[in-house]
């Protein structure tokens, strides 16, 4: 057996292409594992035809170190309780069958049983208990690489040509890998170039993905606060948000009133001086969405100069989708991300 199959952590073997299919999918993102991930998961144990302890110690691992949805938790335990019961039912039929022939072979079986039972109670133990009290009995599991073995054999696949196969096979995901590579970084140039192009004020439309970058026009807002002191000021200033509607510029229909509380409360404060940060939330590609917030917080940037701030008492950072304030999994909170907010940065005397 190859040492890919498998991945030692701690002493112990976990099988390895089922921890890159859960570290792949929370690479990107923070959200939690999926119902489409943990069919990508079932199906992969399912495809070796039978539920081996290296497989349930690794699912146990990637339940302990990975978070997964409810719904998506409830499809994996469920679909791998269903599915280990019924190959578990062509054996007990077998040993039933081999009691009759020889009672003298039926204690070792028992003590068999036993120990299959206990190997499925750190995951599913619910299904083991619709043969207690039969007189139905399991073998030991037979080892990893004996059913490899057996599936080389039936295919009349010698060690040899199965090894050649997977340096092959080997071959051709390194070279996929390189393309991705190569692809990624013309990507990311066609990016930057497009940043630049945005940043130096043009209101050009333009998109990126299915981004749209077209501004659209504030009227003029109403100041509801009249600062007293710059320490209310400053309070203001940290806590606003302005909020954005879903792949767009446009704002929220508040927008321009905050604008107008904003600049009254820098022009009162000209000591003060600020950052705008502009965000996202996670839906798209992350090169997209560091371009999307960059003219996002540009944009407010731009409104306050129009409302009188002086444009040395600002700047401007764009952070994409890496400053979540609430999950991305629920709409809600997606909504709370695709926002921008400000921090003061520092008050000279």
């Amino acid at each position: 057996m190859a040492d890919s199959y498998y991945r030692t952590i701690n002493g112990k073997q976990y099988d390895n292409e089922l921890l890159e299919i859960a570290e792949k999918a929370t690479k990107r993102s923070k959200a939690p594992i999926g119902k489409n991930i943990a069919k990508t998961l079932f199906d992969a144990i399912k495809d070796g035809g039978d539920y081996t302890d290296v497989e349930k110690r690794t699912v146990k691992h990637i339940r302990d170190n990975f978070k997964f949805s409810p719904e998506a938790d409830e499809y994996l335990r469920s679909e791998i309780r269903k599915w280990a019961a019924k190959i578990s039912v062509p054996a007990a039929k077998k040993k039933s069958a081999t009691k009759v022939s020889s009672k003298k072979e039926s204690t070792p079986k028992r003590s068999s049983a036993r120990s299959a039972k206990s190997s499925f109670e750190g995951f599913t133990p619910s299904y083991l208990e619709t043969y207690e009290g039969t007189d139905s009995h399991d073998d030991v599991a037979p080892t990893p690489e004996y059913n490899e073995l057996v599936a080389l054999n039936k295919f009349q696949i010698t060690p040899k040509q199965n090894r050649i196969g997977r340096l092959v096979l080997l071959g051709l995901v390194f070279l996929f890998f390189i393309v991705l590579i190569i692809f990624g970084i013309r990507s990311c140039n066609r990016s930057s170039k497009q940043s630049q192009n945005l940043n130096q004020g043009s209101n050009v439309s333009a998109e990126v993905g299915s981004r749209s970058l077209e501004r659209v026009a504030l009227s003029e807002g109403k100041i509801s606060n009249r600062f007293e002191s710059r320490a209310s000021a400053i309070r203001y200033i940290n806590e606003l948000q302005i909020r954005f509607i879903k792949q767009s510029m446009q704002t929220e229909d508040l927008a321009a009133d905050k604008i107008a509380t904003l600049a009254e409360a820098l022009k009162a404060y000209p000591a003060v001086r600020i950052r705008v940060k502009g965000h996202t939330c996670f839906i798209g590609e992350m090169d997209e969405n560091k371009i999307l917030s960059d003219e996002r917080a540009k944009f407010i940037f731009d409104e306050l100069v129009k409302n009188g701030v002086s444009a040395s008492q600002i700047d401007y950072r764009g952070f994409g989708e890496t400053a979540e304030i609430e999950s991305n999994s629920t709409e809600a909170g997606r909504i709370k991300n695709r926002r921008v907010d400000f921090t003061v940065l520092s008050v000279t005397e």
